[in-house]
């Protein structure tokens, strides 16, 4: 037993060292020896070792030995300088079956050895696995298939996922006995599966096609409910071939089935003798609903060798051997159904649940947890267009407002983008007067690197004749409408005479912008101060779709002067809620100071602090003045900071109240400032410098001026014990991470992340022809459709299991 054990472990060793090392080197001089006749070969032709290369020749190296079961070679060509082949131009992968050319690859489709194993087998399997793009297709392969063999139909996001590879490696298996078809039109998930949200990654459905004999009769379709991987394929096409309605006799404990050898449940239906043709056409009507959930057998009581109970009608075995038969009365198959359906969720919930407790150990994202959380919350992505490489161009180019959002549908962040984007569209669409779309980066690289679009999610607002702009600010739907509203206004929006003024100051000169600017702010300049308009320009056009921002430079500036009491250059701002008008002097002003000054305006007075808008709270160096409120404020807590907000006794403070019913994070605020929701209101100051120190306003004091003047000279002495200190350490995720930077480091210092760049090319690729005299196309497999191609490199790869396994 000890050698057996030593000879695996070398085994082992050995054979992760031939995968290490699987990935042959040719030469431009030997390559084509290599093409033996009736051999498949995928050959990537390279001319030097980026590191953007390398991480594709560390995906090619892994594919090596995947398609070696299928019995397909994998080689590197390294292209000299001198004497190179056609095949060396574009830096592309090819794959051969001997010398005939069968399929040329970009490299950014074989992004990864799920990629690179799908589009193979996609290729080699174009008759076995058919391809379609409409509904017509679908039917009339299912018309062809009837009375003669079964329907595998399988929607996937994009060719070369997970699921796609699993879904050719079941198809390399079972090619023969189904006919695999294979979309990646959402369009057609909603005949598959009504209503499924088209961010599932893959949906499966069997079609029972070679039992009817009339071309006017549909194909029943069996949903599979499971994740789509190979093992779950296979499990279900075994469950699909099973018999439909089983015929037991004797103990239903020691009844064996491929349902029972699979983890399903077994339903009985207990009949009489009497009854037993009855029995058996309703035990058919409900296999059919029960078919991959459940398996059924009918059993006559008098066959069975155990005592039933006579009030009995139905006994059910689990899988799990040391449970008992469970015999029971049902009134109706309804309730068998229930019976099933309520047994799988409560062991879903119970997987669900484990798996959330194990992931807490190393789960450090919390959006990602968010959104993994919120999962089964159906999106309207109906109320947004999706674009593509072909109608992305001539949306931008109309003469309408247009916004798109650019994002990826495996990506946490861009999901909950996602949702405030849909949440707007529903809320706002129309009144917003804009067209709405969103753009997959996923499923589009080109379209959004040609829109300098580096990072996601973010929305892009286009406008006819204008320059496109990206928005900058939160992701939240209000935000965001406030901002594609005041886009729409030029920024600064030049006024030209009083009466343009006082339409403006009161809001009626845009009243459709009225919710969304509060606030306006009109610089008045005299027509000599050429550099200070310039400036305010700068600093408008910076504000565009945050502030409504007007400016006046004509003759009567002087009487605007007079009438507001500034003196040019100055900024009068008047707030429409308020119906108050103040000016500010602009004396020595900076565009990075007017922009400070409008968006300190834009706060409010006393304004109140939400998630959205803190950012703008702590990053003004000032301490922040809070008070805590359970619900609105009372009048006379606000009527007292306001006389000293507006009598500028707050100066030194940012001030604002926070909700903490609207604004539930407030509720983890206070617990950790004092262990425990303290009455409110309450009022606190919180130092963002060096000290970090949290002080709390008596509660056994009333809030008055003269009470809330003295309390803060007394903080400022230093006479008043802080209640909490803010932690100087640096802001890190809740639970420890994989310290990917430090392993790539590790393994290998040439290599580190922040030095790898992924290139997307752009532009259309050169074909390359084979020499006719050696190599023919095959017309049929060149047409095989790349569509929907996914360089995910950044998706979280997903355990896999090989043909081989099975």
């Amino acid at each position: 037993m000890p050698g057996l054990i030593i000879l695996l472990v070398c085994l082992n060793r050995f054979l992760m060292t031939l995968a290490k090392h699987g990935l042959q080197e040719l030469g431009t001089d030997n390559y084509f020896s290599a093409l033996s006749p009736g051999k498949t070969s995928l050959l990537y032709f390279s001319k030097n070792d980026s590191p953007g290369n390398r991480i594709f020749l560390e995906e090619l190296q892994k594919s090596a030995a995947a398609l070696q079961d299928y019995g397909i070679s994998v080689a590197r060509v390294k292209c000299a300088d001198e004497d190179a082949p056609k095949y060396c131009v574009e830096e592309n992968a090819y794959l051969f079956r001997g010398t005939k050319l069968l399929r040329e690859f970009p490299t950014d489709a074989l992004f990864s050895v799920n990629a690179i194993v799908a589009n193979v087998l996609f290729v080699l399997l174009y008759n076995e696995v058919k391809y379609i793009t409409s509904l017509p297709e679908l039917h009339n392969i299912e018309n062809n298939t009837k009375g003669k063999r079964n329907v595998v139909f399988v929607y996937v996001r994009a060719i070369g996922t997970p699921e796609h590879r699993s879904v050719m490696e079941a198809a390399f298996v079972y090619g023969s006995m189904y006919q695999f078809v294979l979309t990646t039109e959402a369009a057609l998930l909603e005949d598959l599966s009504p209503g499924e949200s088209s961010f599932v990654p893959a949906k499966l459905a069997y079609g029972h096609c070679k039992a009817v004999k009339s071309l006017t009769q549909k194909c029943q379709r069996t949903l599979l409910d499971e994740p789509v991987t190979t093992l779950s394929i296979h499990r279900f096409l075994k469950l699909m071939d099973a018999p439909l309605l089983a015929e037991a006799s004797g103990d239903p404990d020691k009844f064996s089935s491929i349902q029972l050898q699979l983890g399903l449940p077994m339903v009985f239906i207990i009949s009489r003798q009497e009854t037993l043709e009855a029995d058996r056409s309703t035990a058919e009507h409900l296999a059919w609903q029960l078919l991959g959930k459940a398996g059924l057998a009918i059993i006559e009581r008098k066959a069975s060798d155990v005592h039933i109970p006579l009030n009995a009608n139905v006994a059910l075995k689990r899988a799990d051997e040391s449970e008992p038969v469970q015999y029971m009365k049902l009134e109706d198959t309804k309730d068998i159904i229930d019976l099933i359906e309520n047994s799988k969720n409560q062991e879903n919930e119970e997987s669900e649940e484990k798996s959330i407790h194990e992931d807490q150990e190393t789960q450090d994202d919390e959006v990602a947890g968010a959104v993994y959380e919120d999962r089964k919350r159906v999106l309207a992505v109906h109320l947004v267009a999706e674009l593509t490489d072909e109608t992305f161009k001539a949306v931008v180019d109309s003469k309408r407002h247009s916004v798109v959002l650019f994002y990826a549908g495996w990506e946490a962040v861009s999901m909950t983008f996602l949702r405030s984007f849909l949440e707007m569209a529903e809320k706002y669409n129309n009144t917003l007067d804009v067209y709405l779309a969103r753009v997959d980066c996923s499923d589009w690289p080109y379209v959004c690197s040609d829109e300098n679009v580096t990072s996601i999610p973010v929305a892009k607002i286009y406008q006819m004749g204008k320059e496109p702009y990206f928005y900058t600010g939160m992701m939240g739907s209000e935000d965001l409408a406030k901002f594609i509203s005041l886009s729409k206004l030029d920024c600064p929006l030049n006024l030209s005479s009083m009466e343009e003024v006082e339409n403006y100051l009161n809001g009626k000169l845009h009243k459709s912008r009225h919710p969304h600017q509060n606030l306006s702010a009109l610089g008045i300049f005299s027509p000599s101060m050429k550099n200070e308009i310039a400036t305010f320009m700068d600093a408008g056009k910076s504000l565009r779709g945050f502030a409504s921002v007007g400016i006046y430079s004509g003759d009567h500036s002087s009487v605007l002067s007079d009438r507001y009491s500034v003196s040019p250059p100055a900024i009068v701002f008047s707030r429409s809620n308020h119906n108050e008008v103040y000016g500010v002097s602009l004396q020595n002003y900076g565009a990075k100071d007017i922009i400070h000054l409008i968006r300190r305006e834009l706060l409010g007075v006393f304004p109140e602090i939400t998630v959205e808008n803190f950012p703008s709270f702590s990053t003004r160096q000032k301490p922040l003045l809070v008070l805590f409120s359970d619900g609105n404020l009372e009048p006379t807590d606000e009527k007292h900071i306001l006389r000293l907000v507006k009598g500028k006794y707050l100066e030194p403070y940012l001030t604002g109240w926070l909700n903490i019913r609207s604004t539930p994070a407030g509720n983890a605020v206070l617990k950790r400032y004092f262990g425990f929701i303290p009455s409110l209101p309450l009022l606190a100051i919180i130092h963002f410098d060096a000290t970090g120190h949290v002080f709390a306003f008596p509660s056994d004091q009333q809030l008055t001026e003269v009470s809330i003047l003295y309390w803060l000279e007394m903080v400022k002495a230093g006479e008043e014990v802080p209640v909490y200190t803010l932690s100087k350490d640096e802001w890190k995720p809740r639970f420890p991470d994989y310290d990917f930077l430090a392993m790539m480091d590790a393994a290998d210092p040439h290599i580190a992340a922040q030095k790898i760049r992924i290139r997307m090319k752009s532009g259309k690729r050169k074909k390359i022809e084979v020499p006719s005299a050696r190599a023919e196309k095959d017309e049929h497999l060149s047409k095989a459709s790349l569509r929907g191609t996914a360089p995910k490199i950044l998706q979280k790869e997903k355990n896999h299991q090989t043909h081989s396994d099975l």
